[in-house]
């Protein structure tokens, strides 16, 4: 019997509608292929194009980079390829690759993200950095009273907050879609208890006993609208982008300006990032308001990316 079932079984495989079926399933090296090949063709580098094939895999199969080599000639399950085909046409129309499969890392974190909320980018590192030394001078972290200033997804005070076991943060939002985001990115994160996220003008929400005041604000003049790339122009959220006055920088004229007026006994430190070209304009404001101790701090691509600034 059961050298009948074998029989039947090779025989079974051997058929030739059977063998054209199995022909046309997509294997792992195949649909990376395909993937990589769709997005060269639209001008993506082909460095960015292989990160995108290994997480689009990843997130259609489970499987990570050193999986995806080992499997190479299975083949995807009809399901999988599904979603494969409806994330690269997703790509095909530009949409950024993390809104295409929600979420995105940062510092070593995952952070849920969707249209309306500001992708986190590894630039913004540096930021975080920064503002743990900067925390990190406290001898009582948790009596310190820190403002993250346009939370978007969270990454800034929730990766400083993971970093801080002891430290609590109060986040500022003026978009819904932000707020519900890093609220979600906080109990995803274990964070959600020392996290207290306030949505609606900034101007309104600041407490009046801030030690440390961080940003990422909004810094790109709009007339370099379009010079961005789709991806970033099309859909991410425009009052994330495109910084006030002409020369995107209004918010730190603001932020110079006003936020003295809410450290605790008139002592505190900013920390925020700029854009690229922006550190000498930025270190100007903040000095000309009174400003002490301003200093420019670089990303991991050496480029000048925070500028700090103490009153005391």
């Amino acid at each position: 019997m059961r050298c009948h079932l074998l029989s039947t079984h090779l025989v079974r495989f051997s058929t030739p509608a059977l063998v054209r079926e199995r022909l046309r399933m997509t294997t792992f090296a195949a649909a990376k292929k395909m993937i990589f090949n769709r997005l060269g063709a639209l001008g993506i580098a082909d460095h960015e194009a292989r990160r995108e094939c290994e997480l689009i895999i990843l997130h259609a199969t489970g499987c990570d980079t050193a999986q995806q080599v080992l499997r190479a000639t299975e083949a995807l399950a009809q399901s999988q390829e599904q979603v494969i085909e409806e994330i690269v046409a997703k790509r095909e129309a530009r949409v950024p690759l993390q809104y295409c499969i929600g979420h995105t890392w940062f510092m070593g974190l995952r952070f849920d993200v969707e249209p309306g909320v500001l992708i986190p980018r590894a630039d913004t590192e540096a930021l975080v950095h920064k503002a743990s030394q900067l925390i990190s001078l406290s001898d009582n972290q948790g009596d310190l009273n820190v403002v993250d200033v346009g939370i978007g997804s969270g990454a800034i005070a929730i990766s400083l907050l993971k970093a801080h076991p002891a430290l609590k943060i109060v986040g500022v939002d003026i978009s819904e879609t932000a707020c519900r985001i890093s609220s979600q990115n906080a109990v995803l994160n274990g964070v959600s208890d020392r996290l207290r996220i306030e949505c609606g003008d900034w101007h309104e929400l600041l407490p009046d006993d801030i030690d440390v005041f961080l940003s990422n604000p909004p810094y790109i003049p709009s007339f370099q609208a379009s010079q961005l790339q789709p991806e970033v122009g099309i859909y991410e959220p425009k009052e994330a982008l495109f910084g006030k006055e002409d020369d995107g920088l209004g918010f730190y004229r603001d932020f110079a300006r006003l936020v003295p007026r809410r450290f605790r006994t008139g002592k505190g430190c900013i920390a925020v990032e700029v854009g690229d070209g922006q550190s000498g304009s930025v270190c100007a404001i903040f000095e000309e308001a009174g400003w002490l101790q301003v200093q420019v701090d670089l990303d991991m691509a050496r480029s000048p990316r925070v500028v700090t600034a103490r009153m005391s």
